[in-house]
Order: structure tokens, then C-alpha cells, then sequence
């Protein structure tokens, strides 16, 4: 799977207040149209929540990117209406099954981070016997463990939840630095900008169907290359993601991300 689409699903559904929903996305790029889509589920009962998170890409870019899909979860507690993570585990399936899960004992602990990894070995050798190249697979298997270097109170999925609290810190043509469990950098940092004047316009243009709720954030991801991995997303009263648009993607441009589907209530 791609991680464009971990990325738009994880930014996208985003809320202060517990609640249960379910949404689907579409991921487009203009000159191969749909590519991809992802599911997002939050549940949640009066004291714990999880967040699950399923994306994948099709036709053309599935094939480019050897069929990968992504699968991401977020276990946690609710307290005072804001979500706090547990868990983080992330795990991606190809050729080779990838996880890695961060562990968070209690608030402003060192977190741990457990990776495991099972990598298809193929070969081949010539069978005299059979005048032929005969297959072989074998599997490779390694796991680690350690401690990361900074504190965060988010992961990548809790941190977009909990979306209205932070955007209330940041004024217009400003930003914050957020820390996220699962970011790639060494602090686990984000950045996410409320834009202003020349920026807010020119996003206002390119996803027009807004009612003037736009950010940017800077995640610093492998996604496809793409740069610092800068993300815009158009916001609903809800602070729900209606559209999404990940900027110079490498060889796709600018992929967007529809909302084409969802269910539930933040009330």
C-alpha cells in the first residue's frame, strides 16, 4: 500500500468530541483517475477508543508500488474528550510483511518501539535432471527493539482526532510543531499551518468546495518521495475532512484524496 493513502486517511478523519464513524475515500491522480482507496473505523465506548485504518492502491499504481497495502491501528484511552494513545502499530504487506508497534506505558514515559520484519528470499538454480530453472522461496525473518528519543502524547492517527484542540493554539498565517508517534523524523515532529492571505487563496482555489476551514501539514514521511510530504486538506464544520491533496508526489504529481462515503455522528 501506498503511504499517500495512510497519510490523507490518517489527516482526514478528525474530531475533539467521542464519537462513532465510518468513512471512505477516493484516491485520484488526473491522468490515471482513481488509484486507490482507503477505509477509516473510530469506535469507542465511555472510557477506551480505537482507531483502524485500512489503504491500498489499485490497477496501474498497485502494480508500481508491488501491491503493498497498509494497515493501521491506535488503541487508547478518552480522557476530558481527547484521545490518548496506548498503542500505535502499523503494519504493511507485499512481497514481505513489515510491523512495527509503539508502545506507550504512561504520559511523558520513554516509548518503545518493536519492529518485525518477514522478507520473501527467491532464487533459482538449473536442474540438470529436468533441463530447467527451478523457484525457491525462503523466508527471512528479524525484529528489534528500542527506545525512541522523544515524548509525544499523539500517534499519527490520535494527533488528526484530536485536530480541533490544536488548531484553537494556531492563528491565521500560523504554525505548530506537533510530536507524533510513528513519524519518520528523529523528534517525531509534524507541522501543521493555518494559512493566510496569498496561501489561504490559492488553496481555496485548487479545493473550492470549502467554507474557508483550510490547513496545511507537513508530515515527513517516505511517501512516494514526495518532498517534505506537504498535505492540504479542506475541512468540514465538523472539522472532517471533505478533500485532501498531497503535493509533487513523485511520478504522480499531486494526488487527491474524496470523501465519497460516510456514517455515523460526532454528536
Amino acid at each position: 500500500m501506498s503511504k499517500i493513502l495512510l497519510t490523507i486517511l490518517s489527516l482526514s478523519i478528525v474530531s475533539l468530541h467521542s464519537a462513532t464513524i465510518s468513512a471512505r475515500y477516493d484516491i485520484s491522480f488526473s491522468i490515471f483517475g482513481k488509484i486507490g482507496e482507503a477505509n477509516v473505523r473510530y469506535e469507542h465506548d465511555d472510557r477506551f477508543y480505537y482507531i483502524y485504518v485500512d489503504a491500498g492502491l489499485i490497477g496501474a499504481a498497485a502494480s508500481m508500488a508491488n501491491n503493498r497495502r497498509e494497515v493501521h491501528e491506535s488503541f487508547g484511552i478518552i480522557k476530558e474528550g481527547l484521545l490518548i494513545p496506548e498503542l500505535y502499530k502499523k503494519t504493511r504487506t507485499s512481497d514481505h510483511r513489515h510491523e512495527e508497534s509503539y508502545f506507550v506505558p504512561m504520559p511523558n514515559k520513554s516509548i518503545q518501539k518493536f519492529r518485525f520484519r518477514e522478507e520473501n528470499i527467491y532464487s533459482s538454480h538449473f536442474d540438470l535432471s529436468k533441463m530447467s530453472y527451478i523457484k525457491e522461496k525462503s523466508v527471512k525473518k528479524s525484529s528489534s527493539l528500542k527506545k525512541l528519543p522523544y515524548r509525544a502524547n499523539n500517534d499519527l492517527l490520535s494527533l488528526f482526532f484530536n485536530i480541533n484542540s490544536i488548531l484553537n493554539d494556531i492563528p491565521e498565517g500560523k504554525r505548530k510543531i506537533e510530536h507524533a508517534i510513528g513519524a519518520r523524523n528523529d523528534k517525531g515532529e509534524i507541522i501543521i499551518t493555518n494559512p493566510a492571505g496569498k496561501k489561504r487563496r490559492e488553496l481555496a482555489e485548487l479545493m473550492p468546495n470549502n467554507e474557508n476551514r483550510l490547513i496545511t501539514v507537513v508530515v515527513d514521511q517516505d511517501i512516494f518521495k514526495s518532498g517534505q510530504g506537504e498535505l492540504y486538506l479542506n475541512l468540514d464544520k465538523d472539522h472532517l475532512a471533505i478533500d485532501a491533496m498531497l503535493k509533487d508526489v513523485l511520478l504522480f504529481g499531486d494526488v487527491k484524496g474524496k470523501r465519497v462515503w460516510i456514517k455515523g455522528s460526532l454528536e
